[in-house]
C-alpha cells in the first residue's frame, strides 16, 4: 500500500474511533441523568472509568461509584481514626468512635451489595446500599447529639450522594438497562 493510500485509511479509523467514543460518552450522560446527582456520576465515571470498559454500562457504573464511595469511605475512617488519637474530650471520642464504626460497617456493606448485584439479587443490593446511606446519617447524628461540628460532615454528605446514585444504577442494572 502506497503512503498517499494509508491517509484515508488512517482518517477513517481514527472517525471511526471517535465516533464510538462519542457513543460511548453520550450513554454514560444518559445514564447519568437517571441519577439524583448527574455531576457525582459523571466524576465516578471519569475518576474511576480507566478500569472498565469503554462503553460502560449501568452495572459498570455502578461498580464505579462503589470503588469511589469504597475509597473516599476509607480515606474518612483513616481521618477519623487519625482524630482520635489526638482528641481528648470523651464525648469527642465517642463520637468518633461511632463514626470510624460506622465506616467499616459501610465498607463491610458495600462489599455485600457488590455480590447481591453480581447474584442478581436486588433486594439484598438495595437493603446493603440503604443501609450505607444509614451509616453516613448515624456519623452525623452522633456529633448533632453532642452539639459538635462533625469533621467529616462533609465527606459523609458526599459518600450519600454517591451511594444514592448507586442505588438508581443498581435498580437499572437488575433491571437490564444498558
Amino acid at each position: 500500500m502506497r503512503p498517499n493510500q494509508l491517509l484515508p485509511l488512517i482518517i477513517l479509523l481514527a472517525s471511526s474511533a471517535a465516533a464510538a467514543a462519542l457513543r460511548a460518552h453520550i450513554g454514560v450522560i444518559a445514564l447519568c441523568a437517571l441519577t439524583d446527582y448527574p455531576v457525582v456520576c459523571l466524576d465516578a465515571a471519569k475518576s474511576f472509568g480507566s478500569s472498565y470498559p469503554p462503553s460502560p454500562d449501568a452495572g459498570d457504573l455502578l461498580s464505579m461509584h462503589l470503588d469511589m464511595a469504597a475509597k473516599h469511605t476509607r480515606a474518612a475512617k483513616a481521618e477519623v481514626e487519625e482524630q482520635l488519637k489526638w482528641t481528648e474530650n470523651a464525648r469527642e471520642q465517642g463520637a468518633l468512635k461511632v463514626c470510624a464504626s460506622q465506616f467499616g460497617d459501610a465498607l463491610d456493606d458495600m462489599g455485600k451489595a457488590r455480590n447481591a448485584i453480581l447474584v442478581k439479587d436486588a433486594g439484598t443490593a438495595n437493603s446493603m446500599l440503604s443501609a450505607v446511606i444509614t451509616y453516613y446519617s448515624t456519623c452525623d447524628d452522633a456529633f448533632t447529639e453532642i452539639k459538635r461540628a462533625n469533621p467529616v460532615a462533609k465527606q459523609d454528605d458526599a459518600l450519600s450522594k454517591i451511594i444514592s446514585n448507586a442505588l438508581a444504577l443498581g435498580q437499572l442494572a437488575l433491571a437490564g438497562n444498558k
